[in-house]
């Protein structure tokens, strides 16, 4: 069991500071105090919790602290030293028995309700220890048993009280922090998904350049270019051949990973706003930013696409962040159901996109991102990727841009977007 002299004499103040807190019983000397209380609680909190360094210096602790009020009271301590020396009895009883305890049942916190019946036993049978030596060793009457036991009960259901606020309180914890993790799964999940689909879309690039460069290797052959040159391209072709592989194989691990996932049930597009509006909520106090998102749900349907839609207004959301100049970024969503589709709008109010950059900011690699600072630019694949998705659900996008206003309108049909399994597809390609 770790000993530490620091945590062993912190529980002991503690324990020795609650004892101050007591009103007599029976006889004047005869104390009944709160201290017992904060030893079972900190005995069931603690880990590897001292019990008999604690038993020993709260005992001889308590009996010093009432030594000293005594002084203080009265000039001098006179025969209080054995007034008060049968309390000693009461902490070392205590103490001893709830260690016998903790040795014969080691996993004691695993059973509360258990625990909390011997705790009250043996408050009971270290107030009759105490009680007895006070009596010179005569018996108690019927009056004072009861009175010990009533005392024990109490103490007990306080003990029990509090250890049921903190099993409450530490469900609740553990619950939020369950919630939180799968709030990170989703988003990254999403992420993922998205990242497939753009890695999919790749593979055609990637075949093309492989033919090109072998259609160019035929080429300077046929044409009697320098051996050294045409061997080159065939070079290039079979290298570009080997990333193919590894890419598809990257790729198809990724998607076995999350194959299983993404067969989950759906959510409702109000749980989709709401786990992005937290995400975005911690991304903007990292930027320094002040952003604010709202949202008005017409129908709020439920859709098992959740992944691809998180993706969607993930990328419009962290445009709108990282473009946004004015304070506070104000995004507004709306979603309405129009016969046989549904209509969704993102609207900010940040600086607005030039006229001339409309028509290519769905272009794959066209950025306006730059960091001055470094000189890094965003790979311009944020709303590529956004119709990619829209479109692979037969959906359309269309972007309205003003200074100080950014509007993109997304129009799904209803069962596209309730269609289980097009995620799946997606991931099998």
């Amino acid at each position: 069991m770790r000993n530490c002299p620091k945590e062993t004499t912190f529980y002991s103040i503690i324990i020795i500071l609650a004892a101050q807190f007591s009103m007599n019983l029976f006889i004047a000397d005869f104390k009944i105090s709160i201290a017992v209380v904060c030893f079972s609680v900190l005995l069931f909190l603690t880990e590897d919790f001292p019990v008999l360094p604690v038993t020993g210096i709260s005992a001889v602790g308590v009996w010093l602290s009432r030594l000293l009020l005594y002084w203080f009271r009265h000039g001098s301590v006179s025969r209080s030293y054995l007034t008060y020396m049968p309390e000693m009895s009461f902490y070392i009883c205590y103490g001893t028995l709830l260690y016998l305890y903790t040795r014969l049942c080691p996993d004691y916190g695993k059973h509360q309700k258990t625990a909390v019946f011997v705790i009250l036993l043996i408050d009971y049978a270290a107030n009759l220890s105490e009680l007895l030596l006070r009596l010179g060793g005569n018996p108690p009457n019927i009056h004072a048993h009861a009175g010990i036991l009533l005392v024990a009960a109490l103490r007990t259901l306080i003990i029990w009280c509090i250890l049921t606020v903190f099993e409450r309180y530490r469900f609740l914890l553990l619950r939020q922090e369950h919630e939180d993790r799968y709030r990170r799964l989703l988003l990254l999940i999403s992420r993922l998904n998205g990242e497939i689909v753009w890695m999919k879309k790749n593979t055609t690039l990637i075949e093309n350049t492989m033919n090109n460069a072998y259609r160019l290797y035929q080429e300077l052959k046929n044409q009697g270019a320098d051996e050294q040159v045409f061997l080159s391209a065939l070079s290039v072709s079979k290298d570009i051949h080997e990333i193919k592989k590894e890419y598809l194989l990257i790729m198809r691990g990724i998607s076995d990973v999350l194959g299983e996932e993404v067969k989950s049930d759906g959510m409702h597009l109000e749980e989709i706003f709401h786990l992005l509006k937290n995400s975005f909520a911690a991304a903007a106090k990292e930027q320094e930013k002040d952003l604010r998102i709202s949202f008005s749900c017409q129908s709020n349907p439920y859709t098992e696409q959740h992944y691809a839609l998180m993706s969607v207004f993930r990328n419009l959301f962290m445009n709108a962040l990282e473009a946004g100049t004015k304070s506070p970024i104000l995004i507004h969503v709306t979603e309405a159901e129009d016969t046989d589709r549904y209509i969704f709008t993102v609207t900010d109010n940040g600086p607005g996109i030039s006229p001339e950059n409309i028509p290519e900011v769905f272009k794959a690699g066209f950025s306006t991102k730059i960091n001055y600072t470094t000189g890094e630019v965003s790979r311009g694949l944020g709303l590529n990727l956004v119709q990619d998705l829209i479109e692979q659900l037969e959906g359309s996008i269309l972007l309205t841009s003003v200074p100080g206003k950014t509007t993109f309108t997304i129009r799904i049909p209803a069962d596209k977007l309730q269609k289980k399994g097009d995620n799946d597809e997606l991931l099998s390609n």
